[in-house]
């Protein structure tokens, strides 16, 4: 493997990584710096599929249906071809329904079928993803999302009860940044 594909297999793992971040921390800057204007996003034909830097907006109006969300990416392959790469990521998403408060960000909408809230579901399954270099740089230019199993169940937040100084994520960028203190 030579230079140029370890760095193009690093810098489209970075992607991954900052699609996962821009979903959880509701961050709409980062989940558009990651697709190329003309990038198409397939969820399927009753969810969406189109130009991705409109399904960011749909995505970005459909998250306050959720209290949490968590994304993970795990095996992740890539073939990389000049500046054409394709991968497949393995991922697994966790949603929790109600809003961020009772009655808070309830989301209502004729496409997408919504457990009621206090809900959480699972997703796992593989992004199929075409990415192209463009004047130097990687970015997505076409997603395909292929659900391999989910789950439903009951809330359970008994631990976070339990546990009340334990710090909890909230949905912004500023989550994830480490603050230290300083030294004295």
């Amino acid at each position: 493997m030579d230079l140029d594909t370890v760095l193009a297999r690093a810098e489209i793992t970075d992607l991954l990584g900052k699609y996962c971040r821009g979903v959880d921390r509701v961050d709409e800057a980062t989940l558009r710096s990651i697709y190329h204007e003309d990038a198409v996003e397939d969820r399927g034909e009753d969810l969406f599929i189109g130009p991705a830097q409109e399904w960011v907006g749909w995505t970005l109006g459909l998250l306050p249906a959720f209290a949490a969300t968590h994304h993970a990416i795990q095996n992740i392959l890539i073939d990389v071809e000049g500046d054409v790469a394709h991968g497949e990521t393995y991922f697994t998403a966790y949603h929790r329904f109600g809003g961020a408060a009772e009655g808070e960000g309830e989301v209502t909408t004729d496409d997408v079928a919504w457990p009621e809230g206090g809900t959480e579901l699972f997703l796992a399954g593989r992004y199929l993803d075409r990415f192209e270099r463009r004047d130097g740089v990687w970015k997505i230019a076409y997603r395909k999302m292929v659900c391999d199993w989910c789950r439903t169940q009951e809330a359970a937040d008994e631990w976070f009860s339990e546990n009340p100084t334990v710090y909890r994520g909230i949905r912004q960028l500023s989550d994830s940044r480490l603050e230290t203190p300083s030294r004295g």
